[in-house]
């Protein structure tokens, strides 16, 4: 997935899922460096590889 596209989920709640690499991430996107993305879950902080994003879904405040 393009890093710019990411880039406007900074700051939102989303759900992030790598689809049959069996990861679904719920938190709010902190930043994205290079290919990884950050995001600040119930359990911490989480780094997701990029390259390994199948959709991305935005919470609706």
């Amino acid at each position: 997935m393009a890093n710019e596209a990411i880039e406007k989920c900074i700051g939102k709640k989303c759900k992030i899922s790598t689809g049959p690499y069996g990861t679904n991430v719920v938190g709010i996107i902190i930043g994205i460096n290079e290919n990884w993305i950050e995001v600040e879950t119930k359990k911490g902080v989480q780094f997701i590889n990029a390259e390994f994003v199948q959709s991305i879904y935005i919470f609706q405040s």
